[in-house]
C-alpha cells in the first residue's frame, strides 16, 4: 500500500495547539515569539512533508526514512516544547493532586505512597528497569516494522503512538498533575527523607530523568500507559500469544513501575490505558486493513 500522509497531519495540530496555549501562558513577550516562529517553522516543515510527498520519498536520499521518522521524533522532542505551556490555564503552584489523592485513597487504598515503600534495593531496581522500559519499546517496535518494510503497519502504529502523545501533552496544561514523588510530600503523606527511593545505577539514572528532565506538572494522563496499550496490541497483532505475553509481562511491569516509583498514580495510568486503546481504534478506523 502506498504510504500515508496522515500521520503528518498530528504534528501540524499538536502545533496549532500549542501556538494557542503559548498565547495564553504567563510568558515574556519574546519568550513567546520565539516559541510560535518555532512552531510555525515546524508547521512549515510537516506541511512540506505533506504536499511533496512523493518527491521526499522518492528523490531525496534519505528522504524516505525522514519522512517516516520524522512525526516520531519530533512527538518525542515535543514533550520538551509542553514544559512551557503547563501554565496556559493555571498558576504555577496548581495542580488537581489533591483529588486525585483522595480518590486514590478512597478507591484503592494509596498504591502510589506503599507500593513503593521500605522495599529491598533489588526489588526498586526490577521495577525501575520495567519503567525504564518505555524509552525503547515503541521505538524497537516501529524499527522492526520499518525493517521488515511493513510500512502500512508502521504508520498504523505510529498514528496511535502520536494521537496518544498529542492527547496527553494538550491536557498537560488543562489538568496539571505533579504525581505522587511531589504530592504525597506536600499533603503530608510522605517524609522529604523518602522522596527517592533507594536502588542502585539504574534507579538513580531513572531518577535524574525523573526529577530533571520530566515536568512537574504533566503525569495526567499517563502517555507511558498509553504507548504501553499500543506495545501491547501490535506485539500481539505481530507476533501472536508468544510475543503477546512477553509483552503483556513489560506493560503490566511499566505500570506497576510507574505507581511504585511515585512517577504516576493509579488513576493515571488507567486514564492513559483508556487513552491508549482510543490511540489503537482510532488508528485502526484510520488505516483499515
Amino acid at each position: 500500500m502506498e504510504m500515508s500522509s496522515l500521520v503528518h497531519w498530528l504534528p501540524i495540530v499538536y502545533l496549532v495547539i500549542h501556538v494557542l496555549l503559548v498565547f495564553k501562558s504567563r510568558l515574556r513577550w519574546r519568550k513567546t515569539l520565539w516559541l510560535i516562529i518555532i512552531d510555525l517553522a515546524l508547521v512549515g516543515l510537516f506541511g512540506n512533508l505533506l504536499i511533496w510527498k512523493a518527491w521526499w520519498c522518492n528523490s531525496v536520499p534519505g528522504g524516505r526514512i525522514f519522512f517516516l521518522w520524522a512525526p516520531i521524533v519530533f512527538i518525542w522532542w515535543a514533550y520538551l516544547w509542553a514544559g512551557h505551556t503547563l501554565t496556559a490555564f493555571h498558576k504555577s503552584d496548581f495542580s488537581l493532586d489533591g483529588p486525585i489523592i483522595s480518590l486514590e485513597q478512597k478507591w484503592f487504598g494509596q498504591p502510589s505512597l506503599w507500593w513503593g515503600r521500605n522495599r529491598s534495593r533489588w526489588l526498586t531496581e526490577l521495577m525501575q528497569f520495567f519503567y525504564f522500559t518505555y524509552f525503547f519499546y515503541t521505538f524497537s517496535l516501529g524499527l522492526y516494522l520499518h525493517i521488515s518494510d511493513r510500512i502500512y503497519e508502521f504508520q498504523t502504529m505510529s498514528f496511535a503512538v502520536l494521537f496518544g502523545y498529542t492527547v496527553s501533552y494538550t491536557f498537560f496544561a488543562i489538568t496539571p498533575v505533579d504525581g505522587p514523588r511531589w504530592a504525597l510530600i506536600t499533603h503530608g503523606l510522605l517524609p522529604a527523607s523518602e522522596q527517592r527511593q533507594k536502588g542502585y545505577w539504574l534507579t538513580a539514572f531513572v531518577e535524574k530523568i525523573m526529577y530533571g528532565v520530566a515536568h512537574k506538572g504533566g503525569a495526567m494522563p499517563s502517555a507511558h500507559s498509553a504507548t504501553a496499550v499500543v506495545f501491547l496490541v501490535w506485539c500481539w497483532r505481530i507476533g501472536g500469544a508468544e510475543a503477546g505475553v512477553i509483552a503483556l509481562i513489560i506493560a503490566v511491569g511499566m505500570w506497576i513501575g510507574a505507581v511504585y516509583g511515585r512517577y504516576h498514580y493509579l488513576v493515571d495510568i488507567i486514564v492513559g490505558g483508556v487513552l491508549g486503546v482510543v490511540s489503537v481504534v482510532l488508528a485502526d478506523c484510520f488505516f483499515p486493513c
